[in-house]
């Protein structure tokens, strides 16, 4: 696992220095190297091992912000850092959690283990809900196929565990406006039917809010839960739900929280009436999310008044606008899905709706104005390098994504395309 890590770190720092101009082998030697642990992890490491009597196997998490098994924080609130190691030892099929602290002499010492729900780290995370000072600890574990959060406190001294449930997504967000992150779960209740469930920080346990869902009426299952800020104030709980005749099209619906009643309801939008149908969209890679980095929720859409799709690569090409529908200005970005590689490419606006997409030769996609007499801009994705006017603007599959913009187009420039291409 710590070589997956390395090989992801490589190829992320010889992506970015290629498309940033600079040279990419500069320091490689160094990324070549292996790990070296830090002096803290050694001593966790060797306190660990001391207190089991054995050389435990470390268990990395596959996915998150968090890829090794070792985490450090003040879970308690008495401002000293905590450690915490996930490890499976010869005792037990199960992944366990070991909460270390310093004693007076400064050494690491083990205070607290407990057992997980499974053999496989799923994810982990830390966050602040309980609001007693401290953070909480959340590991998602998973097994054939299904995943289960946990929640693990700091009290005492000792590791509890506060919450357990199976789950499909969650989100930790302050949903309810009260400056302490909620914990949000996507997942199926006692009767097999998908639910969010928003739970509220409470007594080292949690509140639970009515749980909600989407209407059965033009919804067929769940696809994705996101959270973010709005033009009113306050949170809003974005669900995207799959829709159409085969269940394979998306669509939303946003709800908020209501103080006066303590729950969380379908809301009002200032820049929709009707947001299951504005909302629409084809293809599955469209799922909403925060596209530019400015803590609102774009939800996706694909308007068949954009422009025209004009070309035969199997329709694989589309315009797209990414909403806010919270705000009356509600359009945030527009541009081109390439659904063959998930990849959205942010055009000017002023071009919206005077746009025709054609095929070009050798397989390149051409952007014209709407009469179709001038070309814009040609887009390829090649094994190729760049030459003469064409400009690596990304790289996919080991591919490079290349673009060409026509010398009179003043509206965009080959950083323009770098830094709006997103890869969904």
């Amino acid at each position: 696992m710590q070589r997956n890590i390395l090989v992801r770190v490589m190829a992320l720092a010889l992506a970015v220095s290629f498309l940033c101009g600079c040279t990419a082998w500069q320091g490689v030697e160094d990324l070549l190297r292996a790990p070296q642990l830090s002096v803290d992890t050694k001593e966790v490491q060797s306190a660990l091992n001391s207190h089991l009597g054995e050389t435990v196997q470390f268990k990395y998490p596959n996915q998150g912000d968090f890829l090794t098994p070792y985490f450090f924080g003040d879970w308690d609130g008495d401002d000293q850092i905590d450690a915490a190691v996930l490890y499976q030892a010869s005792s037990s099929a199960n992944v366990q959690l070991a909460l270390l602290q310093r004693n007076e002499e400064g050494s690491w010492k083990v205070q607290s283990t407990v057992e997980g729900l499974s053999a496989t780290v799923d994810s982990v995370r830390l966050a602040t809900i309980q609001n007693n000072g401290g953070e909480q600890i959340l590991v998602g574990y998973s097994t054939a196929g299904d995943t289960y959060l946990a929640v693990y406190n700091l009290k005492d001294g000792s590791l509890e565990t506060v919450l357990q449930q199976p789950y499909t997504q969650y989100l930790v967000e302050d949903i309810t406006g009260d400056e302490v992150e909620d914990l949000i779960v996507l997942a199926d209740d006692s009767a097999g039917k998908t639910q969010v469930q928003v739970l509220i920080g409470a007594n080292d346990g949690f509140t639970r809010l009515p749980a909600i869902g989407l209407s059965d009426e033009y919804f067929s299952g769940y696809a994705s839960l996101a959270a973010g800020a709005g033009a009113r104030d306050g949170q809003f709980l974005v669900l995207d739900g799959w829709t159409g005749a085969g269940g394979q099209d998306l669509a939303s619906a946003v709800f908020r929280y209501d103080s006066t009643n303590h729950r969380m309801e379908m809301t009002k939008l200032d820049g929709t009436d009707n947001l299951y149908r504005d909302s629409l969209r084809y293809a599955p890679c469209l799922i909403s999310r925060d596209l530019d980095g400015d803590g609102i929720v774009e939800i996706p859409t694909q308007k068949e008044d954009t422009g025209l799709l004009s070309q035969t690569q199997g329709k694989r090409y589309s315009f797209v606008h990414w909403m806010d529908f919270t705000s009356t200005s509600s359009v945030k970005s527009f541009g081109i899905l390439d659904e063959a590689y998930n990849i959205y490419i942010q055009l000017p606006q002023e071009w919206e709706g005077d746009l025709m997409l054609k095929d070009g030769a050798n397989d390149t996609l051409e952007v014209c104005n709407l009469a179709g007499d001038r070309v814009l801009m040609r887009l390829r994705i090649t094994d190729e390098p760049s030459m003469s006017s064409w400009y690596t603007i990304g790289l996919v599959a080991s591919r490079q994504i290349q673009a060409q913009i026509a010398s009179d187009v003043t509206e965009l420039t080959v950083a323009d395309l770098r830094s709006g291409i997103h890869f969904l």
